[in-house]
């Protein structure tokens, strides 16, 4: 069997070594083969967008340069009906949509220039597809497409491990298929292998000039890697930057699960690797959050001297959007903290956590988790946070309602305080998320 070829570039300030990334992996050879007419789609890794808070892009979403030089490239080849996909959360509390992000990454100079079409994948159509255990609703125009170019983002995920190649077509579902994807009796992994899998993507662009360890979002810790990783073939593609963060393939179950059912091997070494050794561009980074050894809170409650709340660890059942104001209500109960201990409170999350009481209140955050406590006789009082996901508002009127001293004002500079970790570094350019 042929090995399949990636590319390992270093970007160095060059948009040229774009170009050059696709050429040594023959993604450019590809490109160059397509058909004036053909319908080209590209799907960048714009998970989030925030109008409100203070915003670190670096290694949250693909930065605009990786996605303005391949546009130029498709238009340069005679490419005519290029569009750009995507569906990043939506929330009007912090400002986030898909119109939100293309117009702060600049993507409407993409518009006017080359005619490109910007999709919100929130909005549809979608073509419901049957995976044989389940049906998930793809966005029509990412099975339409006669060339899909994967740009994912270099960096972990806290329930996945990586978010690459495969994990970025998530963002081609729908809200109820994402949801789903989170489910109780089949693992998040199964889902991502199985969009690798029926989406196949004709080039995938892992967008490395930004990393980031213990992602997805911006609470994570971004490092300047600098590197272009390219291939035609997505799970070569996402092996390679698996093992650029540290893993080896077989850590990553999407990755097991796509090769065993497609009778691929996990061993790097059928893959040739050409451009940058990967030796001298890896680096070990995190993925996971710790947790108290009593699965009661994050090491902060324990550093802190916190006790009378009990916050079980999150798990891969929480959707995206409730994952990100998980984060917010931890930033908020130490915020209100003042030395005295919390009044015998628990906090519920995902889907399938149960109380097994012994708490004066209980917390159920969002309507999955209220469902699955409904009738729970061990909950002594029940406190729901409404929503799919609750708003921040609503987080923060049902904390104050129930004893917790939450403000808002805390998270803001917690916020704040994650972007003023790059502030005066070189390496770390607001001009790369912009179209120039």
């Amino acid at each position: 069997m042929q090995k399949q070829k990636v590319s390992i570039v270093k970007y160095g300030n060059d948009r040229e070594n774009i170009k050059k990334a696709l050429e040594m992996c023959g993604g450019l050879e590809k490109i160059k083969k397509l058909s004036p007419s053909d319908r080209v789609l590209i799907k960048p890794n714009l998970v989030m967008w925030d109008s409100v808070l203070a915003f670190p892009k670096y290694g949250v979403l693909t930065t605009s340069v990786v996605v303005e030089e391949i546009v130029k490239l498709l238009a340069e080849n005679g490419l005519t009906d290029i569009s750009i996909g995507e569906a990043s959360s939506e929330d009007k509390s912090r400002g986030s949509s898909t119109v939100l992000a293309y117009e702060g990454l600049g993507y409407h100079k993409l518009e006017s220039r080359y005619g490109v079409k910007l999709l919100d994948f929130n909005r549809g159509p979608f073509t419901e597809v049957d995976f044989g255990d389940f049906k998930l609703n793809i966005a029509a125009e990412a099975l339409e497409t006669n060339f899909l170019i994967d740009i994912p983002v270099l960096k972990t995920h806290n329930s996945t491990k990586v978010s690459l190649g495969f994990k970025n077509l998530k963002g081609c579902l729908d809200r109820k298929s994402k949801m789903l994807c989170h489910n109780v009796n089949i693992p998040l992994d199964n889902f991502v292998s199985h969009l690798g899998e029926r989406l196949n993507p004709g080039l995938t662009v892992i967008d490395g000039i930004f990393t980031m360890e213990r992602g997805p979002a911006v609470n994570g810790t971004a490092h300047r890697a600098d590197l272009i990783i390219s291939s035609t073939d997505i799970f070569s593609a996402d092996t390679v930057g698996s093992m650029v963060m540290g893993f080896e393939p077989g850590e990553i179950d999407h990755l097991s699960m796509f090769a065993q059912r497609n009778g691929l091997s996990l061993d790097a070494g059928n893959i040739d690797i050409v451009g940058e050794p990967l030796a001298s561009v890896t680096r070990k980074l995190r993925w996971d959050w710790e947790w108290k050894a009593d699965n009661s809170g994050p090491p902060a409650f324990e550093r802190m001297g916190i006790t009378g709340i009990n916050y079980p660890k999150y798990d891969e059942t929480i959707c995206s959007t409730c994952s990100f104001f998980n984060n917010l209500i931890l930033i908020l109960l130490l915020g209100s903290y003042d030395g005295k201990p919390f009044p015998n409170i628990e906090f519920l999350t995902g889907k399938k956590m149960f109380s097994e009481g012994g708490y004066d209140k209980t917390f159920l955050f969002g309507k999955c988790i209220a469902e699955v406590n409904k009738d729970n006789p061990n909950i002594k009082q029940a406190v729901k946070i409404k929503g799919c996901p609750p708003t921040m508002d609503e987080i923060v009127k049902v904390l104050n309602e129930n004893g917790v001293k939450a403000d808002l004002e805390t998270y803001r500079q917690y916020r704040q305080s994650l972007a003023d970790r790059y502030k005066g570094k070189d390496e770390f350019n607001d001009s790369l998320f912009t179209v120039s």
